[in-house]
């Protein structure tokens, strides 16, 4: 059966992209979702792969990417109060759907 989704590229390019579509935030908090995103896998959750994978097997990666951008986004507020007490408003801070970077994103998600 052929791959419908590259989970490891995606992931690898969301931690290096993923600050840089958050709105909302100020630049440091964006520093410390960036070097944390570098270095540990403290926004993962399983439900990440899980959003690429029922988009990809639905026919639009797209929708997998932005789906798991979404439940990314949920993980970094929650580790955000959780491991630095810095509590933001979930309701203010969004992804930019227009940025090039989703392109990107689910060019890296794209099966070789």
């Amino acid at each position: 059966m052929a791959e419908t989704y590259n989970w490891s590229r995606f992931y690898r390019a969301l931690c290096r992209y993923g600050s840089n579509l958050l709105v909302g935030i100020d630049d440091e908090v964006r520093e410390i979702i960036a070097m944390s995103s570098s270095s540990t896998d403290m926004f993962w959750s399983e439900g990440l792969e899980a959003c690429l994978a029922e988009g990809a097997a639905g026919g639009s990666l797209r929708s997998g990417v932005l789906s798991a951008l979404n439940t990314w986004r949920e993980n970094v507020l929650d580790a955000l109060d959780a491991n630095f007490g810095i509590e933001l408003d979930w309701e203010s801070v969004c992804l930019d759907d227009d940025s090039a970077l989703i392109d990107a994103l689910v060019e890296a998600a794209s099966p070789d």
